[in-house]
Protein backbone atom coordinates (compact mmCIF):
# COMPACT_ATOMS: atom_id res chain seq x y z
CA UNK A 1 0.00 0.00 0.00
CA UNK A 2 1.31 3.44 -0.93
CA UNK A 3 2.35 5.30 2.20
CA UNK A 4 1.65 8.74 0.72
CA UNK A 5 -1.68 8.24 -1.06
CA UNK A 6 -4.14 5.40 -1.24
CA UNK A 7 -7.54 5.99 -2.84
CA UNK A 8 -9.43 3.68 -0.50
CA UNK A 9 -7.83 5.19 2.59
CA UNK A 10 -8.39 8.69 1.25
CA UNK A 11 -12.06 7.91 0.61
CA UNK A 12 -12.54 6.71 4.17
CA UNK A 13 -10.84 9.83 5.52
CA UNK A 14 -13.00 12.06 3.33
CA UNK A 15 -16.20 10.32 4.48
CA UNK A 16 -15.10 10.56 8.12
CA UNK A 17 -14.36 14.28 7.79
CA UNK A 18 -17.68 14.90 6.03
CA UNK A 19 -19.71 12.99 8.61
CA UNK A 20 -18.05 14.81 11.53
CA UNK A 21 -18.24 18.32 10.10
CA UNK A 22 -21.39 18.26 7.97
CA UNK A 23 -23.69 19.69 10.71
CA UNK A 24 -21.36 22.63 11.34
CA UNK A 25 -20.87 23.14 7.60
CA UNK A 26 -24.65 23.14 7.09
CA UNK A 27 -25.08 25.70 9.86
CA UNK A 28 -22.32 27.83 8.35
CA UNK A 29 -24.04 27.64 4.96
CA UNK A 30 -27.29 28.84 6.51
CA UNK A 31 -25.47 31.77 8.15
CA UNK A 32 -23.81 32.55 4.82
CA UNK A 33 -27.16 32.54 3.03
CA UNK A 34 -28.62 34.86 5.66
CA UNK A 35 -25.69 37.23 5.37
CA UNK A 36 -25.92 37.35 1.58
CA UNK A 37 -29.67 37.99 1.78
CA UNK A 38 -29.23 40.80 4.32
CA UNK A 39 -26.48 42.53 2.32
CA UNK A 40 -28.19 42.29 -1.07
CA UNK A 41 -31.61 43.13 0.35
CA UNK A 42 -30.32 46.11 2.35
CA UNK A 43 -28.46 47.61 -0.61
CA UNK A 44 -31.48 47.12 -2.86
CA UNK A 45 -33.77 48.73 -0.28
CA UNK A 46 -31.44 51.70 0.27
CA UNK A 47 -30.94 52.33 -3.46
CA UNK A 48 -34.66 51.84 -4.28
CA UNK A 49 -33.72 50.00 -7.47
CA UNK A 50 -32.21 46.70 -8.59
CA UNK A 51 -28.47 46.38 -8.12
CA UNK A 52 -26.37 46.95 -11.19
CA UNK A 53 -24.60 44.00 -12.70
CA UNK A 54 -21.12 45.37 -11.88
CA UNK A 55 -22.13 45.81 -8.23
CA UNK A 56 -23.44 42.24 -8.17
CA UNK A 57 -20.05 41.04 -9.37
CA UNK A 58 -18.24 43.09 -6.71
CA UNK A 59 -20.49 41.73 -3.96
CA UNK A 60 -20.08 38.18 -5.23
CA UNK A 61 -16.30 38.51 -5.26
CA UNK A 62 -16.09 40.28 -1.91
CA UNK A 63 -18.30 37.70 -0.22
CA UNK A 64 -16.38 34.83 -1.80
CA UNK A 65 -13.03 36.16 -0.61
CA UNK A 66 -14.20 37.14 2.88
CA UNK A 67 -16.13 33.96 3.65
CA UNK A 68 -13.56 31.77 1.93
CA UNK A 69 -10.67 33.27 3.87
CA UNK A 70 -12.41 32.65 7.20
CA UNK A 71 -13.40 29.09 6.26
CA UNK A 72 -9.97 28.16 4.88
CA UNK A 73 -8.15 29.65 7.86
CA UNK A 74 -9.98 27.18 10.11
CA UNK A 75 -9.20 24.16 7.92
CA UNK A 76 -6.26 23.06 10.10
CA UNK A 77 -7.36 24.46 13.44
CA UNK A 78 -7.05 20.94 14.88
CA UNK A 79 -3.28 20.92 14.37
CA UNK A 80 -2.74 24.45 15.65
CA UNK A 81 -1.35 23.41 19.04
CA UNK A 82 0.42 20.20 20.10
CA UNK A 83 -2.32 19.29 22.60
CA UNK A 84 -5.18 19.52 20.07
CA UNK A 85 -3.10 18.09 17.22
CA UNK A 86 -2.77 14.59 18.69
CA UNK A 87 -6.14 13.17 17.47
CA UNK A 88 -5.69 14.62 13.98
CA UNK A 89 -2.08 13.54 13.56
CA UNK A 90 -2.72 10.04 14.91
CA UNK A 91 -5.36 9.27 12.27
CA UNK A 92 -4.28 6.31 10.09
CA UNK A 93 -3.79 8.42 6.98
CA UNK A 94 -0.88 10.21 5.38
CA UNK A 95 -0.22 13.94 5.59
CA UNK A 96 -0.98 14.23 1.89
CA UNK A 97 -4.41 12.65 2.32
CA UNK A 98 -5.24 14.91 5.26
CA UNK A 99 -4.04 17.91 3.28
CA UNK A 100 -6.13 16.97 0.22
CA UNK A 101 -9.29 16.59 2.30
CA UNK A 102 -8.89 20.13 3.64
CA UNK A 103 -7.94 21.41 0.17
CA UNK A 104 -11.01 19.85 -1.48
CA UNK A 105 -13.45 21.17 1.10
CA UNK A 106 -12.00 24.68 1.23
CA UNK A 107 -11.50 25.25 -2.52
CA UNK A 108 -13.75 23.42 -5.02
CA UNK A 109 -16.51 22.42 -2.58
CA UNK A 110 -16.64 25.85 -0.97
CA UNK A 111 -16.76 27.64 -4.32
CA UNK A 112 -19.64 25.44 -5.51
CA UNK A 113 -21.58 25.92 -2.28
CA UNK A 114 -21.00 29.68 -2.20
CA UNK A 115 -22.09 30.05 -5.83
CA UNK A 116 -25.15 27.88 -5.23
CA UNK A 117 -26.07 30.15 -2.31
CA UNK A 118 -25.35 33.54 -3.89
CA UNK A 119 -26.87 33.10 -7.36
CA UNK A 120 -30.47 32.18 -6.38
CA UNK A 121 -30.57 34.72 -3.54
CA UNK A 122 -29.29 37.42 -5.90
CA UNK A 123 -31.95 36.52 -8.46
CA UNK A 124 -34.67 36.49 -5.78
CA UNK A 125 -33.67 39.94 -4.48
CA UNK A 126 -33.59 41.33 -8.03
CA UNK A 127 -37.06 40.02 -8.77
CA UNK A 128 -38.54 41.29 -5.53
CA UNK A 129 -36.87 44.69 -5.65
CA UNK A 130 -37.21 45.51 -9.35
CA UNK A 131 -40.47 47.49 -8.88
CA UNK A 132 -41.24 47.03 -12.55
CA UNK A 133 -37.79 48.21 -13.66
CA UNK A 134 -35.57 46.17 -15.97
CA UNK A 135 -32.53 44.59 -14.37
CA UNK A 136 -29.47 42.64 -15.46
CA UNK A 137 -28.41 39.48 -13.66
CA UNK A 138 -24.80 38.60 -13.06
CA UNK A 139 -24.20 35.02 -14.13
CA UNK A 140 -21.43 32.92 -15.65
CA UNK A 141 -22.95 32.37 -19.09
CA UNK A 142 -21.29 35.29 -20.88
CA UNK A 143 -17.85 33.79 -21.23
CA UNK A 144 -14.67 32.98 -19.38
CA UNK A 145 -14.14 36.51 -18.04
CA UNK A 146 -17.32 36.21 -15.94
CA UNK A 147 -15.92 33.42 -13.79
CA UNK A 148 -12.16 33.63 -14.39
CA UNK A 149 -11.57 36.72 -12.24
CA UNK A 150 -13.42 35.36 -9.17
CA UNK A 151 -11.80 31.97 -9.64
CA UNK A 152 -8.22 33.25 -9.87
CA UNK A 153 -8.78 35.72 -7.04
CA UNK A 154 -10.07 33.02 -4.73
CA UNK A 155 -7.40 30.52 -5.76
CA UNK A 156 -4.69 32.99 -4.79
CA UNK A 157 -6.37 34.00 -1.52
CA UNK A 158 -7.08 30.36 -0.70
CA UNK A 159 -3.40 29.46 -1.00
CA UNK A 160 -2.46 32.32 1.34
CA UNK A 161 -5.16 31.42 3.87
CA UNK A 162 -4.31 27.71 3.77
CA UNK A 163 -0.64 28.44 4.34
CA UNK A 164 -1.53 30.72 7.25
CA UNK A 165 -3.89 28.12 8.71
CA UNK A 166 -1.02 25.65 8.98
CA UNK A 167 1.84 28.04 9.76
CA UNK A 168 0.21 29.98 12.63
CA UNK A 169 -0.95 28.23 15.78
CA UNK A 170 -3.58 30.73 16.92
CA UNK A 171 -5.57 33.65 15.46
CA UNK A 172 -4.86 32.37 11.97
CA UNK A 173 -7.29 34.77 10.25
CA UNK A 174 -5.92 37.90 11.92
CA UNK A 175 -2.26 36.97 11.57
CA UNK A 176 -2.63 35.91 7.94
CA UNK A 177 -4.54 39.08 7.05
CA UNK A 178 -1.92 41.24 8.80
CA UNK A 179 0.90 39.47 6.96
CA UNK A 180 -0.94 39.69 3.62
CA UNK A 181 -1.70 43.41 3.82
CA UNK A 182 1.75 44.17 5.17
CA UNK A 183 3.34 42.30 2.28
CA UNK A 184 1.14 44.13 -0.24
CA UNK A 185 2.09 47.53 1.21
CA UNK A 186 5.77 46.62 1.29
CA UNK A 187 5.69 45.29 -2.27
CA UNK A 188 3.92 48.43 -3.50
CA UNK A 189 6.46 50.76 -1.85
CA UNK A 190 9.39 48.68 -3.13
CA UNK A 191 7.92 48.59 -6.62
CA UNK A 192 7.51 52.39 -6.71
CA UNK A 193 11.04 52.99 -5.40
CA UNK A 194 12.57 50.68 -8.02
CA UNK A 195 10.59 52.29 -10.84
CA UNK A 196 11.47 55.78 -9.58
CA UNK A 197 15.15 54.84 -9.63
CA UNK A 198 14.87 53.53 -13.19
CA UNK A 199 12.48 56.17 -14.57
CA UNK A 200 12.34 59.34 -12.40
CA UNK A 201 9.16 60.56 -14.12
CA UNK A 202 7.17 57.51 -13.04
CA UNK A 203 3.80 58.20 -11.41
CA UNK A 204 1.96 56.07 -8.87
CA UNK A 205 2.15 52.49 -10.13
CA UNK A 206 0.83 49.32 -8.58
CA UNK A 207 2.74 46.03 -8.85
CA UNK A 208 2.02 43.95 -11.96
CA UNK A 209 0.11 46.85 -13.50
CA UNK A 210 0.64 49.48 -16.16
CA UNK A 211 3.46 51.96 -15.49
CA UNK A 212 2.49 55.62 -15.73
CA UNK A 213 5.21 57.94 -17.02
CA UNK A 214 5.04 61.70 -17.42
CA UNK A 215 5.40 65.08 -15.78
CA UNK A 216 2.97 67.39 -13.96
CA UNK A 217 -0.58 66.37 -14.91
CA UNK A 218 0.38 64.48 -18.08
CA UNK A 219 0.98 60.76 -17.60
CA UNK A 220 1.08 58.11 -20.30
CA UNK A 221 0.56 54.42 -19.46
CA UNK A 222 3.25 51.96 -20.50
CA UNK A 223 1.93 48.43 -20.59
CA UNK A 224 2.44 45.05 -22.20
CA UNK A 225 0.45 44.03 -25.29
CA UNK A 226 -3.02 42.87 -24.33
CA UNK A 227 -2.42 39.17 -24.96
CA UNK A 228 0.80 39.21 -22.93
CA UNK A 229 -0.86 41.11 -20.10
CA UNK A 230 -3.72 38.59 -20.00
CA UNK A 231 -1.19 35.76 -19.92
CA UNK A 232 0.62 37.34 -16.97
CA UNK A 233 -2.64 37.89 -15.08
CA UNK A 234 -3.56 34.26 -15.70
CA UNK A 235 -0.23 32.57 -14.99
CA UNK A 236 1.01 34.67 -12.06
CA UNK A 237 -1.83 33.82 -9.61
CA UNK A 238 -1.61 30.13 -10.49
CA UNK A 239 2.17 30.04 -9.99
CA UNK A 240 2.00 31.90 -6.67
CA UNK A 241 -0.90 29.73 -5.48
CA UNK A 242 0.95 26.53 -6.39
CA UNK A 243 4.05 27.63 -4.49
CA UNK A 244 2.00 28.52 -1.41
CA UNK A 245 0.09 25.21 -1.57
CA UNK A 246 3.40 23.34 -1.67
CA UNK A 247 4.73 25.45 1.21
CA UNK A 248 1.58 24.71 3.22
CA UNK A 249 1.95 20.97 2.63
CA UNK A 250 5.62 21.09 3.57
CA UNK A 251 4.69 22.87 6.78
CA UNK A 252 2.04 20.26 7.56
CA UNK A 253 4.58 17.43 7.22
CA UNK A 254 6.64 19.12 9.97
CA UNK A 255 3.79 18.89 12.47
CA UNK A 256 4.51 16.44 15.28
CA UNK A 257 2.81 15.49 18.51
Amino acid sequence: MNQHFNLTRFGRLLRKHTAEHLPSYAMGTAVLAGGVLVVLGSLTYLSHRPLERELQLILFLFGLLAAGAVFTSSAFAAVGTPRSAAPALLLPASHLEKYLVAWLWSLPVFMVVYTAVFVPINLLVLQIGNQGRPYEVYDFARGAREWLTPLLSYVLLHSVALWGAIYFQRLQVIKTAFLLFGSLVGLTVLNMRVLKAMVPATGITLPFNSMWVGQNELHVPLTLPEHQQQLVLLVLPLVLATLLWLAAYARLTEKQI
